[in-house]
């Protein structure tokens, strides 16, 4: 087969082995073993790769093409024995065979990804982006290859047209690769690089089939062929979208919830995916257009998009990927590109580069974005990708692109992912926007003002727990509660982040609420003009989870964020706390439920005991002033322990003055309430401490510790080394978690918001106009 615009189709009889050989004389004789060595090889090289460039935290896609270019004539195959066995002509078609069948369930993977109705909701910044991104660097890159062509003297027609428009394409799915791997999928950027290449790629390949079509039309003569030919896609379409489609929600219905689906649905699908390529074929369309629509056509489920990514992509990943990239490493050859070619093509690279990223950080800047985001965002939207292989694929057997140029093409994507993944990584850090430049915490909200709370759930059964605290924090007409519920679930693998609102007023009465939204707006019914209620669902990775509950900390400008905590949480789980106990620009409320907070309604007049253990510091300042707040409640006995040492120590007189004008303020609050007591315990060391808390801690269904305090102060002398869970919980909490502590009292942990910087936070409005793409 040539790189040129001839191809060579080669019959040839296929012959399996009846017996094993192990040497032959003629390479040539072998048919299917030089593509098991193939395939192997390449997944081994890809391994062997991916591992070293784990450190640097590479893409996939890197270790991918190194592994193809590792097979390629320009370096293993270069050696003639190596490249006569494994590019023997009776094993490229069997290969061949295998690619068409890989791409055609890549595809179909790739489109099950996309959600379109994400292009209902992008803002106009997205747009505007999405559309700069590809118009500015094809329309420039084009008439500068036009001046190249000339400079460099080359024999080029379409090939510069086509270089131009390919290397200015920007795939969504490269980029949702990219972030997914530098785990910036939820964070306000990534949300922003998704919606703005999601407007690009549909503009820009949009373009390129007008334009493919055209050119038919244009060679063959005939315009009235090529239009029957668009209108033999409906039938195909209709088909997808009225008979498969349906099948699939059949399938998801039939299947329980919480189980994967059956392997013979899977196999029907797989059918499915492989009926729409041969649909395609015997249409006169390209054999990936149907599998493509299919993927778009699914319903977009976790349950059925979780099972087919398992089930259809491990398979794909693990045997039909390896065969593409064979047949990319087979087509690179470094030794055919002269000079002018290196330069001719380096310099289009360059120009379609500079002029996208000049683009995207101009209209950036334009809306007041900071050039360290519009930079980050204009080297994301510029990393190539898979997609972007398959493109200069395509455009090598189909096109006419000259096998130099498309060497050079795969190189530099390859060397264009390496680099900007490294650039993003130090340029980029979502956790700039979460430093404070203003206290948020419930001891510098007045007790006459609304106390903003953000209220995370992992599960259900957090919900009664979650509801009580929030009544016990007393809200009043002077003093009302703002909850944001937001319930964090993890996000299926392949598929799209999402942040859904749930807006009671925006439901119908023929839509039904999940119930964890219902028995949050019930409260607020029953606590009418004292407690208002907004309920939101975050779709996001483990590793970034904690990005949605700080942007949501940030928009509603919250004092406090109350998280569930349970020892059997699993290490991930454990892991999303302790980034929100890091990050969050607030307060944060870790809450241990025993199981006694689920049995109390306190609207219905039942009275809860509560206790506040108070050492000294500012996580117990800031306890204490939570404290305060449910000092009011009607229902709430509240008793305040106070552990001083004996020796009275105290190197840090400023914070000796902060507790006890805090303990003395309270008292003065409190003094003629006869439900809240006040006790103070001397204590020599930390044995004394856990003495103390072990006799009382049965008598209260709630104790509210500080998080973190002295490691050198007398109440703690020997309890540092006790804690079994990394100190998630602080000492005193881990200690009162501990299993064998059979403490029955809930735990709550309060932490005071952990870092303060005063200053302003720039660019409001650039805030706001990412909030639009949210």
């Amino acid at each position: 087969m040539s790189q040129n615009s001839t191809t060579e189709l080669v019959c040839e009889a296929f012959e399996a082995h009846k017996k094993i050989r192990f040497k032959h004389e003629d390479e040539n004789h072998f048919s299917f073993s030089p593509v098991l060595v193939q395939i192997g090889l390449v997944a081994l090289l890809k391994t062997f790769f991916q591992f070293l460039l784990v450190p640097f935290g590479q893409q996939r896609f890197v270790s991918e093409i190194l592994g193809g270019i590792a097979i390629s004539p320009s370096f293993l195959g270069h050696i003639e024995r190596i490249n006569r066995y494994l590019f023997a002509p009776k094993s490229v078609m069997i290969l061949d065979t295998f690619e068409v069948f890989g791409l055609v369930f890549v595809l179909f993977l790739l489109s099950l990804r996309l959600d379109i109705t994400i292009l209902k909701k992008c803002g106009k910044l997205a747009v505007v982006i999405g559309l700069a991104s590809f118009v500015v660097p094809t329309v420039i890159t084009t008439l500068m290859a036009s001046y190249l062509r000339g400079f460099f003297k080359l024999e080029l027609h379409e090939e510069v047209h086509v270089m131009a428009v390919i290397t200015s394409v920007t795939s969504f799915h490269v980029v949702f690769s990219i972030l997914e791997d530098l785990k910036l999928l939820n964070s306000e950027l990534g949300r922003l690089a998704l919606s703005s290449s999601m407007v690009s790629g549909l503009f820009s390949w949009s373009f390129i089939v007008i334009f493919a079509n055209l050119k038919e039309a244009s060679r063959l003569g005939s315009k009235k062929g090529i239009l029957l030919a668009q209108i033999t896609r409906i039938p195909m379409v209709m088909i997808i979208v009225f008979a498969f489609r349906p099948m699939m929600w059949w399938m998801v219905r039939r299947t329980p919830e919480g189980q994967p689906l059956k392997q013979s649905y899977i196999l029907i699908i797989s059918t499915m995916v492989l009926f729409c390529g041969f649909l395609g074929e015997i249409n006169g369309h390209h054999f990936l257009f149907g599998p493509a629509v299919l993927g778009l056509a699914t319903p977009d489920n976790p349950q059925l998009n979780s099972c087919l990514m398992e089930k259809i992509g491990t398979f794909v990943n693990s045997f039909l990927v390896p065969c593409f990239l064979v047949d990319v490493g087979r087509g690179i050859n470094l030794f055919l590109a002269t000079f002018k070619h290196v330069a001719f093509a380096l310099m289009l690279i360059f120009i379609s580069t500079l002029t996208k990223l000049s683009a995207i950080i101009a209209t950036s800047l334009y809306y007041k974005m900071p050039f360290r985001d519009a930079l980050s965002l204009g080297l994301i939207l510029n990393c190539k990708g898979l997609v972007d292989t398959l493109l200069y694929n395509a455009a090598n057997k189909f096109v006419g692109l000259k096998t130099e140029f498309f060497s050079i093409l795969v190189v530099t994507a390859m060397l264009q992912s390496l680099f900007v993944t490294l650039l993003v990584r130090l340029l980029y850090d979502p956790s700039r926007r979460y430093i404070a430049y203003k206290p948020r915490t419930i001891q510098n909200t007045g007790l006459r003002s609304e106390l903003q709370i953000v209220a995370c759930l992992h599960q259900q059964d957090d919900v009664r727990s979650i509801i009580n605290v929030l009544e016990a924090s007393n809200p009043t007409r002077a003093s009302p509660i703002a909850v944001n519920v937001l319930n964090l679930k993890k996000l299926i693998e392949g598929t799209l982040p999402l942040f859904i609102s749930h807006r009671l007023n925006n439901i119908s009465s023929a839509e039904k609420i999940d119930i964890v939204s219902n028995a949050f707006y019930q409260f607020e019914q029953q606590n009418q003009g004292l407690v208002t209620v907004q309920c939101f669902t975050s779709f996001a990775p483990y590793a970034t989870m904690h990005d949605d509950v700080c942007t949501m900390v940030l928009e509603k400008s919250a004092s406090l964020v109350i998280v569930p905590f349970q020892r059997y949480d699993s290490p991930s789980m454990r892991a999303v706390n302790r980034n929100i106990l890091v990050r969050a620009p607030c307060s944060v409320a870790l809450l241990v439920n025993r199981g006694n907070l689920d049995r109390y309604i306190l609207s219905g007049r039942l009275t809860m005991k509560v206790c506040v253990v108070f050492i000294g510091g500012a996580d117990d300042r800031e306890t204490l002033a939570y404290a305060q707040r449910m000092s009011g409640h009607p229902n709430i006995r509240l008793t305040v322990l106070r552990l001083v040492s004996v020796d009275h120590t105290f190197t840090d007189l400023i914070e000796k003055r902060r507790n006890s004008n805090m303990i003395n303020e309270f008292r003065l609050n409190n003094n003629d309430c006869p439900r809240v007591s006040y006790k103070e315990e001397m204590v020599k060391h930390g044995n004394d401490t856990v003495r103390l808390l072990g006799a009382m801690c049965n008598d209260f269904d709630l104790i509210m510790v500080g998080r973190r305090h002295d490691p050198d102060s007398t109440q703690l002398i020997g309890l540092s080394e006790w804690g079994e869970i990394d100190q998630d919980l602080g000492v005193i909490g881990d200690i009162m978690a501990s299993k064998d502590f059979e403490c029955k009292a809930s735990i709550l942990v309060v932490q005071q918001q952990a870092s303060v910087v005063v200053e302003m936070i720039q660019n409001q409005k650039y805030i706001s106009i990412y909030n639009s793409d949210r």
